[in-house]
């Protein structure tokens, strides 16, 4: 982890305070921990120059214990992800078209990007090779995506820094980053609100939260909520995105999925 990454990120705990190395450091990475708060002395461990917010987790839903699958985080690419997207649009959205709308609606970011649930890294990864005097950083809070994702980095010969984080909140401080990306992780947070206003708070005036997440008819929408998924339509996150004072919201329709974007003023 790059010391200019770590100098972005607040204790999780406390909630007020920066992030140092317990031991000196000599050089500008930080590739094993502890890391220390300087406000409430919690220790949070670097394992490879991964920081863990998280630890171990328990009563995980049947989705979250998925997730936590290390075949599933090797398999999630290729397999997993492309079968859902095309029984959902049909082909009508493959991976690539949709990486290039939400670059389209990224812009030029004024800062550092923040790629939030960014699972085995397939969007990282090209954020990584577009953005290469940008830092980078994917969170999850699935271990095994996110050794996967670090593992696709180095294989890829890209470079990211990596954050376990369960979110929200976000452990970023206020006005840190240009961008905040969330591919497919919109429907699987309950408190919206919550997230946007975190998103409003951690971005640089001008910066951008770009999203993608899909929308279902009222009467499937029990259904979904069973199973621990949250579809929202264009309204709802228009006016979600409003109350957290994010402006001049946008958006891509390729039914059911919405790619959109709104930004700090």
């Amino acid at each position: 982890m790059r010391r200019a990454t770590l100098d972005l990120l607040r204790c999780p705990k406390c909630g007020a305070s920066s992030l140092v190395p317990d031991a000196d450091v000599a050089d500008s990475a930080m590739s094993f921990g502890p890391a220390r708060c300087l406000g409430c002395s919690s220790r949070f461990p670097v394992h490879d120059g991964l920081i863990d917010f998280v630890g171990d987790r328990a009563r995980l839903s049947p989705l979250q214990q998925a997730m936590e699958q290390p075949w599933i985080a090797r398999s999630w690419e290729r397999y997993v992800r492309p079968t859902v997207d095309t029984v959902l649009t049909r082909g009508r959205l493959d991976h690539d078209s949709e990486y290039t709308v939400l670059r389209n609606l990224l812009a030029a970011p004024p800062g550092p990007i923040v790629d939030l649930g960014c699972g085995a890294g397939l969007v990282l990864r090209r954020l990584s090779r577009d953005f290469p005097n940008h830092q980078v950083i994917g969170v999850d809070v699935s271990r095994p995506m996110l050794e996967e994702a670090m593992a696709q980095l180095r294989e890829h010969a890209e470079a990211a820094d990596f954050v376990r984080a369960q979110v929200p909140p976000l452990p970023f401080n206020d006005a840190s980053l240009g961008a905040v990306v969330a591919v497919g992780l919109v429907h699987l947070v309950d408190e919206l609100d919550t997230l946007l206003r975190e998103v409003a708070r951690v971005l640089k005036p001008r910066g951008r939260f770009v999203a993608t997440t899909y929308e279902v008819g009222p009467l499937a929408r029990p259904l979904h909520r069973g199973a621990g998924l949250h579809p929202r339509s264009e309204a709802t996150l228009r006016d979600a995105a409003a109350r957290a004072g994010l402006v001049a919201f946008e958006r891509v329709k390729v039914p059911p999925f919405l790619l959109w974007k709104a930004e700090r003023p």
